[in-house]
């Protein structure tokens, strides 16, 4: 229940207590929990034009991560009792942390808010200068397939398992009611049941990634010190499906941004593997090119292919 005057409380607050009438992370276990606390930690960050670390404007995108932070601060604090206790150097430090505050962040600020560009105008390709100096000059790019990703010598913006999608949901003795046949059946004191549900793949699929986005701390993400900036996204996607089409005939390419899903809250059903991502991965906001192999494939090697000089509608960035 909430208080006759909650209009007038601290969002955070009102944000605590819609969180305690649905405490949808309980079944978590602590390493699980912390690993979304970095989660939602590390889509909040940004690097601004001035090379300094923030959160960027309130958007109504941001209020949505911060809802989220609010919500894991609670239930550290239903676990540990108030901050920062169970807050430990593991949850940020698990794995390397992207260096925001490095040289070559820096760099990435002041060049890219020199190009004025606003999110969604533009795909952007990070990468290695020698292989974004060719894909600008000859539209030179490597085609990887799905599975390329789990790698585990990847680092962690890039490593992802691209053939499945999975989700964790618990379900209170009062949810379990609403689904059974027999309720008369369920016991009285019957705990919580956590339900884990997965997507995959019917097989490997080729994949190329872009982003939509103009954040300066992708160089940093991706260990990237160039990048090509693609200004007609449409010119780019027809040749890349002519030069695609005559590598492999018969293949449908399909492409659309990512949809990030929050696996303790999914808001769909129907996921479709290639186009959706962990919600780890939101701030790098990507758009995705897929081929399916029909049959179904259960490995794939990559795929070399020169698509044509993009000199004449990108902007190639070497810092």
């Amino acid at each position: 229940m909430f208080p006759a005057n909650a209009e007038s409380l601290p969002r955070h607050i009102v944000q605590r207590r819609q969180y305690d009438s649905h405490r949808y992370a309980r079944h978590l276990s602590q390493i699980e929990l912390n690993r979304r606390i970095r989660d939602i930690f590390c889509n909040l960050l940004r690097v601004n034009g001035e090379a300094k670390i923030d959160i960027g404007p309130i958007t109504p995108e941001k209020e949505i991560w911060l809802e989220k932070w609010t919500h894991v601060l609670e239930e550290m604090q239903l676990r540990h009792g108030p901050f920062p206790a169970g807050f430990t150097r593991e949850i940020l430090h698990s794995e390397p942390f992207p260096d925001l505050a490095s040289d070559l962040a820096g760099k990435a600020a002041s060049t890219l808010t020199a190009t004025g560009l606003k999110q969604g105008e533009v795909f952007i390709k990070f990468g290695k200068r020698e292989y974004m100096e060719r894909l600008h000059r000859a539209g030179s790019l490597r085609i990887q397939p799905a599975s390329y990703f789990a790698q585990t010598e990847h680092n962690g913006a890039v490593r992802d398992d691209e053939l499945t999608i999975n989700m964790s949901v618990v379900l209170s003795r009062t949810d379990v009611l609403k689904l059974v046949r027999n309720p008369q059946d369920v016991p009285l004191d019957a705990p919580d049941q956590r339900v884990e549900v997965g997507f995959r793949a019917l097989g490997d699929y080729w994949l190329y990634c872009l982003t939509n986005s103009v954040e300066p701390r992708l160089f940093v993400d991706f260990s990237a010190d160039s990048c090509v900036i693609i200004r007609d996204r449409n010119r780019f996607a027809q040749m890349l499906r002519k030069a695609m089409l005559a590598r492999i005939p018969g293949a449908v390419m399909q492409e659309a941004s990512a949809t990030y899903v929050d696996p303790l809250l999914p808001t769909t059903s129907n996921i479709v593997v290639p186009f959706m991502k962990h919600f780890r991965y939101a701030y790098q906001d990507e758009y995705r090119f897929c081929w399916l192999p029909s049959p179904p494939t259960a490995k794939l090697a990559h795929l070399d292919v020169e698509i044509g000089s993009l000199r004449d509608f990108s902007d190639l960035i070497v810092l």
